[in-house]
């Protein structure tokens, strides 16, 4: 009789941690999905070239036909008003803060195109 009950609770103790194994797994999967991508607007007819959104901090590259001023008006669109603006060697950079992350949009010459590099940072 004691085997008997000793196989039942070990039946019911393996039971048990297999189901709290399940769910541990379960716990996991939905952590990995849950991984956010960065969502960075482009420009209509953007050739991207590098797009680094997976993780933070986040990274898009593009090559673009706009001009300088369809491009400022684009993100103003997107995050609203730079809070900083400031052009060195023909390189306009544009700083925007939205929903606790930096934005740095940076506008530069390239040929008869303009390049397009914008960095997404969390924020405290």
């Amino acid at each position: 009789m004691t085997t008997t009950r000793t196989h039942k609770y070990s039946l019911l103790v393996a039971t048990v941690l297999l189901s709290l194994s399940s769910v541990t797994f379960a716990n996991d999967e939905a952590d990995a999905v849950l991984i956010p991508t960065v969502e960075i607007p482009v420009i209509e007819n953007a050739q991207v070239f590098a797009d680094f959104t997976d993780s933070m901090p986040a990274v898009l590259n593009y090559f673009t036909s706009a001009t300088e001023e369809q491009l400022i008006d684009f993100y103003k669109q997107n995050f609203g008003e730079s809070i900083s603006q400031e052009k060195k060697r023909e390189r306009l950079t544009l700083i925007y803060k939205k929903e606790k992350q930096t934005i740095r949009v940076v506008i530069s010459p390239q040929n008869n195109k303009r390049q397009v590099d914008i960095i997404v940072e969390q924020g405290e």
